[in-house]
């Protein structure tokens, strides 16, 4: 049985920590889209850093990873569950973009 929104949106939560917002929503291709943004970091002036991920077979994981990298950058002393997958997330991202 697959878990519904909300069971992956307080997944995901529970994993980013505090600083995360974390919601899970359904894209038009009705595929699930998970959208991390940080409580403290602006991507652009007024808008918050975010990832956004959606339609592939790993968006979770994705979008997890990206968090996970930007929280050991920006937020030295952040805790989160997450962050115990840090070197993992470095290498899918260096798979998924050989050039970073």
């Amino acid at each position: 049985m697959t878990a519904s929104r909300a069971a992956r949106e307080r997944r995901a939560q529970g994993q980013a920590g505090e600083l995360a917002k974390v919601s899970v929503e359904v894209g038009p291709d009705d595929g699930l889209v998970y959208k991390i943004r940080c409580r403290r970091c602006e991507g652009r002036p007024g808008v918050p850093w975010a990832t956004y991920r959606k339609g592939a077979e790993n968006d979770f994981l994705a979008a997890m990873d990206r968090w996970t990298i930007h929280l050991s950058q920006k937020h030295l002393d952040a805790t989160a569950d997450c962050l115990e997958f840090l070197d993992q997330a470095v290498a899918r991202l260096h798979e998924r973009n050989p050039r970073s």
